[in-house]
């Protein structure tokens, strides 16, 4: 007899936030090849920024199971978590790391952020197959 399916699919979200961990290293890489270590400095804390927001959203939308409205409330929670996270990541930043490449935070951070749409096309692909 074959076991039931869980609800909930944890496996798409938890690689969703392990490849995102994986673009921090990689911006910092990049950042210091093409510029220098101030650009890696940057890029690498906004990828952090964007990556811990997205982690705490993860974790709060997918820890319950069952419910949809209990799963529909922690989802909201946890984006309203991962705005807060962002919006005060970026202002301690701003406000105490000197020197500070501007250019190169928000690009770490738009990193992070593409691979939430590039991750699933891909992993959409790798499950087709």
């Amino acid at each position: 007899m074959s076991k039931p399916s869980p609800l909930i699919q944890r496996e798409f979200p938890t690689g969703l936030v392990i490849v995102q961990a994986c673009i921090i290293p990689l911006a910092a890489i990049v950042g210091y090849m093409l510029f220098n270590s101030l650009a890696a400095k940057s890029a690498a804390i906004g990828a952090f920024i964007s990556w811990l927001g997205s982690g705490y959203a993860t974790w709060k939308a997918f820890r319950l199971g069952g419910n949809g409205q209990l799963m529909l409330a922690s989802f909201y929670q946890g984006l309203i978590g991962k705005f807060v996270i962002v919006i005060m990541g970026f202002f301690i930043v701003f406000r105490t790391v000197n020197p500070l490449s501007g250019g190169s935070l928000l690009l770490g951070f738009a990193a992070v952020q593409a691979m939430a749409w590039l991750y699933p096309m891909v992993y959409g692909e790798r499950s087709k197959t």
